[in-house]
């Protein structure tokens, strides 16, 4: 997959989005925290974003479809949760466009 770097930039210049992206990379390829199988801020999933942020679930879902537009994230259905898994291709581009502007 092509990656923009200024769709990613885009995605990231916003706090909320920034502290989603942060607990989804917390929760690892597996969308769960240190293993636990329970939903329920254990997780990565959508529900556990509403409590941990306290934001309504359609600024949420907003803000998940911006990250999932950049390619930072992914989702990943798993019986009636929707897991938020990271996609770190998409931070390594972040990373050559940074080396390319010290040369």
């Amino acid at each position: 997959m092509e990656y923009d770097p200024v769709e990613i930039f885009k995605a990231l210049s916003n706090e909320s989005r920034i502290e989603i992206l942060k607990a989804v990379y917390k929760a690892g390829a597996s969308g769960i925290y240190e293993d636990k199988k329970l939903c329920c801020e254990t997780c990565s999933c959508m529900g556990d974003m509403v409590k941990k942020l306290g934001l309504a679930p359609s600024t949420i879902s907003h803000h998940t479809r911006e990250l999932m537009r950049a390619g930072l994230i992914r989702c990943e259905r798993d019986r009636q949760f929707v897991r938020l898994i990271p996609n770190p291709e998409a931070l390594e581009v972040i990373g050559s466009f940074a080396e390319m502007l010290q040369k």
